[in-house]
């Protein structure tokens, strides 16, 4: 499946348009892939709980919220398959249950306040590293409302459909069972590896192959690794949150992308 999706990703840079726009058409392609896999767990595993589905359509809306006068389509689109990933990853987890990634440790008070706190702790500092990689003076800034409602995307949906959906498919695939370092490994580069490169287009038309090479791997260690840690290492909670963080400082410094 990874590598129909490379293939892609290299055939994506021979296609020539008006507005060729190859890292959008990743990040399309990647959604198409997120919710076909959303649809096939969901047939071999059923709806979750109520409960589950209620959090499912709650996360979905926020998304939603975040493209109000943005994005008619983008706001159709991403909340979709945020809802369907959402309801695939509590389904799969349903089923193997002992290697579930917990949506929020909610074993104790301070259990939700380690996993705030720790979301918050990453957050900061993986976005003060993204700000000095930026190159961009940290002479003025702004905080808006907008800035946070906009961070809610990338925040739930990546953190979901584009991660955590991914080990569902692993864990699914596997039989509910991580046992060998090479199954180990596909896990971890699932859940890391083709979000990053929905990221990369970009780097390497500007700069080359090499560029583009190191661009990955810049990813991959700052921002890939340490969600991926934290969903599975902590709970999905801290990593949406640490992310959504990351890109509230990157706005109040440069702005909103679009």
């Amino acid at each position: 499946m990874f590598g129909v999706f490379l293939l892609l990703f290299i055939l994506n840079f021979g296609i020539h348009s008006d507005n060729p726009m190859p890292t959008a058409r990743m990040w399309l392609l990647l959604g198409v892939w997120a919710f076909l896999i959303s649809l096939v767990l969901l047939i071999k595993n059923k709806l979750p709980l109520k409960r589950q589905i209620l959090i499912s359509l709650l996360l979905a809306l926020a998304v939603a919220a975040a493209y109000i006068n943005l994005s008619l389509f983008s706001m159709i689109e991403v909340s979709i398959i945020t809802l369907f990933a959402s309801l695939a990853v509590f389904s799969t987890f349903n089923r193997y249950n002992s290697l579930k990634l917990v949506f929020l440790n909610t074993a104790s008070k301070k259990s939700v306040a380690v996993s705030l706190l720790t979301g918050i702790a990453v957050g900061v500092l993986l976005g003060i590293i993204n700000l000095m990689l930026s190159g961009s003076s940290l002479d003025g800034y702004s905080i808006r409302l907008a800035y946070f409602k906009v961070a809610l995307s990338p925040a739930i949906y990546e953190e979901i459909a584009l991660r955590a959906l991914f080990y569902a498919l692993c864990l699914s695939m596997l039989h509910g069972k991580i046992e060998t370092r090479a199954q180990k490994f596909t896990v971890w580069f699932m859940m890391i590896i083709p979000h990053v490169l929905v990221h990369t287009p970009d780097s390497f038309i500007n700069g080359g192959i090499i560029p583009g090479i190191v661009t990955i791997l810049m990813y991959v260690i700052l921002f890939g690794l340490p969600f991926a840690v934290l969903q599975r290492k902590r709970d999905l909670t801290s990593a949406m949150l640490a992310h959504g963080i990351v890109d509230v400082i990157r706005f109040c410094f440069m702005g909103l992308p679009y």
